[in-house]
């Protein structure tokens, strides 16, 4: 409790002042990115069917986009 009380404002502070600062131009701005994670190719995870069965897919409700080659998996 005292040392909450004692350096709260000071550290954070200090850890607002260390973080850099970024900007974000356009929703589609990637300057902030590393340009080594930009380059790699995207690769489609594993994923095991009974796995996301199990799971409570409600919070996609409405989600317009399934991946074609995720559709042939769901599809099998």
């Amino acid at each position: 409790l005292y040392l909450s009380n004692l350096f709260w404002k000071k550290i954070t502070k200090f850890v607002s002042n260390c973080l850099p600062s970024l900007t974000q131009k356009s929703a589609s701005d990637y300057n902030n990115f590393d340009r080594e994670f930009l380059s790699e190719k995207p690769k489609l995870s594993y994923s095991d069917k009974n796995l996301i069965e199990s799971m409570d897919q409600s919070a996609f409700d409405g989600f317009s986009f399934i991946n074609p080659k995720f559709e042939q998996i769901l599809n099998k």
